[in-house]
């Protein structure tokens, strides 16, 4: 069974909505939560950084290389 795909424009929105709700997350955690693949919550959110929506931080708590991506205010 083949998943259906989801347009680029509705990824980007629903990560806005959690973004505005959650705080911070990583690429992981919203490629997790929005059920899609990483590949593609990566690419929204470099449309939305591109477009000065969100804005990216690393994360320095923990030892894994992580970038942090919030909505700018």
């Amino acid at each position: 069974m083949q998943m259906a795909r989801k347009p680029i424009t509705e990824i980007i929105e629903k990560s806005k909505q959690l973004l505005e709700k959650e705080g911070e997350l990583s690429i992981r955690q919203i490629s997790i939560r929005l059920k899609s693949q990483w590949r593609t919550a990566k690419k929204a959110l470099d449309t939305m950084k591109a477009l000065g929506i969100v804005k990216v931080r690393d994360n320095d708590k923990t030892e894994r290389v992580e970038r942090l991506y919030s909505l700018k205010k």
